[in-house]
């Protein structure tokens, strides 16, 4: 039988309760403490992967990532940012991950960017390396994701 892992959030616990007492779901046997679910396992794995290989040269990088999810839904994510604090908010304090940038910061890089990936374009800059380079954030992160 596959396995439904849901957010430890109190969103999340309504959703298995309601399963359970539908008969959709089972309760789980062994209630340990609170474990991040598969997806954000996989997603610190994926940015700390980029971080050590320096794909994420700066710290407004992960906005790239942001952009990239919210665009192409990616199979057996099943996650969707409504702004960039929640994003920035999941990141931070959900995942634990201590270098991405302010806010605002995060909040005006998304903003320069147009399009759907990869036809991307930026109003911030016209370098067509640092482009590519945004570019490429977004295309590794989908690789280490889908491959690892």
């Amino acid at each position: 039988m596959p396995h439904l892992i849901l957010p430890d959030t109190d969103a999340g616990k309504m959703m298995a309760e309601a399963l359970i007492k539908s008969g959709l779901a089972e309760e789980p046997e062994n209630d340990s403490s609170p474990q991040l679910a598969s997806v954000d396992e996989r997603m610190r794995y994926v940015l700390t992967c980029l971080k050590q290989e320096n794909s994420l040269k700066r710290a407004y990088d992960y906005v790239w990532i942001m952009r990239y999810i919210n665009e192409e839904h990616i199979t057996g994510m099943g996650v969707y940012f409504y702004s960039v604090k929640s994003f920035r908010d999941y990141v931070t304090q959900y995942l634990g991950i201590t270098d991405v940038a302010g806010l605002s910061t995060l909040s005006r890089y998304y903003s320069s960017g147009k399009g759907k990936h990869p036809e991307w374009t930026f109003t911030d800059t016209k370098d067509a390396t640092e482009r590519l380079r945004r570019l490429n954030v977004a295309k590794r992160f989908s690789v280490i994701w889908l491959h690892e």
